[in-house]
């Protein structure tokens, strides 16, 4: 069975689709610590070689991201009887430990080169329609980079069309500082969607500051630099959430706007692209949000993966859904370095600058 790429109603990206779409530079789930070294994070680290090396994977840079926030989600919350060892000591330190990972999170992402318009997947995402809603998983801004760089776009505008563009207008209608909304409407339609957050948002630490809970998009789409909140001059930080089963959304309470999006979005889709994203067990809060949407919209009919292996994630897409629901499914297999030999060849875009 063929997918109509241009006409997908949704489009969901995991970190495949930034691996491809920059030729690997970007780091999968496996290799995300191939960077974090003892002299700049030696509590994170130390934490790191505990839970997520074995005898099996016993490099740094084999370590699993996914079973370290698994860790940081149990530690969190079990019993302190139940911890023994190295994960009693590092309880204390699990805030101290999570702000470390998220700079260092910070830091990997910013640190990789951009993206080339001759890219297959950089083509494949490119091709997308104004109406197909994107859903990025990661914390990157590779996907609104090559949407926002499409010619054609316009941008800053009540009525523009790059989906980075239609995502700041989702955090400005929900934005405290003036007429707080509850609900996202249809803005959600056509824009590109970030429920973990961006490494190009920010937010003001002051929680006196007026500003405090607003989520700031940068105009540009540029990676977060250290900067001071223009009405406080207090330090702002940037807005990633971990993607783990028990999410602390306090901390950014207005981030709730981009899972009501994610909802509205799978709820109204027909078609459903998996591009890169193993739908992980550590992120219940997800698969509980699919499973609703689809439970009230009903609309769904076709799920594809591009993936290494495409059958285990739309077997775990599956298990997100109501009991009874059928889908039609379409697996698009990918060797690493090749392009897809179901890769449609009359694909094109233009670009009017590369990432």
């Amino acid at each position: 069975m063929s997918w109509d790429f241009c006409g997908s109603s949704v489009v969901l990206l995991g970190a495949g689709f930034s691996y491809a779409a920059t030729d690997g530079a970007m780091p999968l789930m496996k290799g995300f610590f191939s960077e974090l070294t003892q002299e700049a994070y030696p509590d994170l680290f130390s934490f790191v070689r505990t839970v997520g090396c074995n005898r099996r994977c016993p490099s740094m840079a084999e370590a699993n991201v996914e079973q370290v926030l698994l860790a940081f989600d149990q530690m969190r919350t079990a019993p302190p009887k139940a911890l023994s060892g190295e994960l009693a000591t590092f309880r204390g330190m699990c805030d101290k430990l999570r702000r470390n990972f998220a700079t260092y999170t910070l830091n990997r992402l910013n640190s990789c080169p951009g993206w080339d318009s001759e890219n297959w997947a950089v083509q494949l995402l490119a091709c997308v329609s104004s109406k197909t809603t994107v859903v990025s998983m990661n914390y990157d801004n590779i996907a609104e980079s090559i949407l926002a760089n499409r010619r054609g776009m316009t941008h800053q505008r009540p009525t523009a069309t790059c989906p980075h563009c239609r995502m700041r207008a989702i955090l400005q209608h929900a934005c405290s500082c003036s007429v707080r909304h509850e609900t996202v409407e249809d803005l959600w339609r056509g824009a590109v969607l970030k429920p973990h957050g961006s490494i190009a948002w920010k937010q003001c630490i002051n929680a006196d500051c007026c500003q405090h809970e607003c989520l700031v998009a940068d105009e540009q789409c540029r990676p977060f630099e250290d900067c001071n909140c223009p009405y406080c001059e207090e330090a702002c930080i940037p807005v990633m959430i971990l993607p783990t089963m028990s999410k602390d959304l306090s901390q950014h309470p207005e981030i709730s706007v981009m899972w009501q999006a994610f909802e509205h979005a799978i709820a109204e889709a027909e078609t459903l692209l998996i591009f890169g994203f193993s739908l992980p067990a550590s992120d219940e809060l997800l698969r509980q949000s699919i499973r609703e949407a689809c439970s009230r919209g009903r609309r769904l009919k076709q799920v594809a993966a591009i993936d290494l292996d495409p059958t285990t994630v739309l077997d775990r897409f599956e298990d997100c859904l109501p009991i009874g629901y059928d889908i039609e499914r379409v697996e698009l297999p990918v060797v690493p370095g090749e392009v897809p030999i179901w890769m449609p060849p009359q694909l094109s875009c233009s670009f009017v600058s590369c990432g």
